[in-house]
């Protein structure tokens, strides 16, 4: 099963992720968003803690794992309501919702409407919203999978509190994040990560921890007495820096 969520960030190394984690291992995540990673993972065995401090983010995936149906029904009541305009609006004003249930299905909306998969940015299509989606949405069943709020300002707080995992996963995704990281707005479900805070609270941690990053050059020297893996356009380990499209950085 995949996440009903449409991907902000897809990895093709996820399988060699997978190589690496002990079969029924407890994971602890971080960064959680679209959940690609974290769902796949729970899919194979793994009991996945899946962290982010973003609240909306969190209220969503407890949300649909309470009850997707229920879930389904507020998105197919509220989307035949909506008209482009009023879309585009409330990737401003969504999180005011008065009740969770409500923001949960906006929230799904808003994703699957925008190009960059944010409920809070991105060019909005109705267009984009697939009635198949919704009844993946509907039939969502993830035994395994916990969301966990993190109730902290920096995400990388909380690595703290993975005290009783096998493994932590980090799927980062790119080293310049994204437009929001230096100085602009950013919406209440994005989450910044400060890159070099997270090298050296890594360097620190006692856990086995794997990095999902798409390819950039610092990272080579920033991590360069971990195991890196190159990872070419298909998901394959590549020794080919010009093919290398992501790097799967670890400590063991």
């Amino acid at each position: 099963m995949k996440s009903p969520l449409k991907s902000n960030l897809s990895f093709k190394g996820l399988r060699l992720l997978q190589e690496r984690l002990e079969p029924n291992s407890t994971v602890s995540s971080f960064f959680l968003y679209g959940g690609d990673v974290e769902v796949s993972l729970a899919g194979r065995g793994h009991t996945i803690v899946a962290h982010t401090n973003k609240a909306p983010v969190y209220e969503f995936w407890a949300t649909l794992l309470r009850d997707p149906k229920l879930l389904a029904d507020a998105v197919e009541h509220l989307f035949p309501t909506m008209d482009h305009g009023q879309l585009a609006s409330l990737q401003e004003t969504w999180t005011s919702n008065r009740t969770g249930l409500g923001r949960s299905a906006l929230f799904y909306i808003l994703n699957r409407c925008s190009d960059m998969a944010y409920a809070s940015c991105g060019s909005v299509d109705m267009s984009r919203f697939n009635p198949i989606s919704l009844s993946h949405l509907r039939r969502f069943d993830m035994p395994g999978f916990y969301p966990y709020y993190d109730n902290c300002e920096d995400p990388i707080e909380g690595l703290t509190s993975a005290v009783r995992s096998d493994y932590v996963v980090l799927p980062v995704g790119d080293y310049n994040m994204n437009l929001f990281e230096y100085g602009k707005n950013k919406g209440p479900d994005i989450t910044t990560i400060h890159h070099q805070r997270l090298m050296q609270e890594l360097k620190k941690s006692d856990k086995r921890w794997l990095a999902l990053y798409k390819r950039h050059a610092a990272l080579f020297t920033m991590y360069q007495q971990y195991n890196i893996t190159m990872v070419d356009a298909y998901g394959r380990e590549t020794a080919d820096k010009e093919r290398c499209q992501e790097i799967l950085i670890a400590n063991f």
